[in-house]
Order: structure tokens, then C-alpha cells, then sequence
């Protein structure tokens, strides 16, 4: 499971969001690379990445 900071614009400056994604462990890198490897599981304009992580321990428990 990772967060990316990401943005909409080249700058950085405007539309900025945080995303968290994750990727089954043990898989070669050739495959967690892949798209269909690759789940989505939030993204936020407004929290901060470790209140996104706040739900997401939620959810799973």
C-alpha cells in the first residue's frame, strides 16, 4: 500500500491530491506494474494522507 501526492497540472501548485493505492506483495515487479496489479482505494483534495489512512484501517477491520 502506497500514497502518491499527485496533481492535475505540471505546475503542482493547483488541483493538488493524495491517492493510496496498493499492490499484492510478492508479485515480480514486471507484474505489480501492470494496470490490472494496480487498486485503487481512495483520494482526497482535503485530507491529510494519514486521515485517508485513518479510514482505510477502518475499513478493513
Amino acid at each position: 500500500m502506497y500514497c502518491d501526492d499527485t496533481s492535475g497540472n505540471l505546475s503542482k501548485k493547483w488541483n493538488k491530491h493524495n491517492s493510496y493505492l496498493f499492490t499484492p506483495a510478492g508479485l515480480p515487479r514486471t507484474e505489480a506494474q501492470k494496470e490490472f496489479n494496480i487498486h485503487f482505494l481512495s483520494t482526497s483534495n482535503i485530507a491529510l494522507p494519514l486521515e485517508m489512512m485513518d479510514g482505510i484501517i477502518k475499513q478493513l477491520e
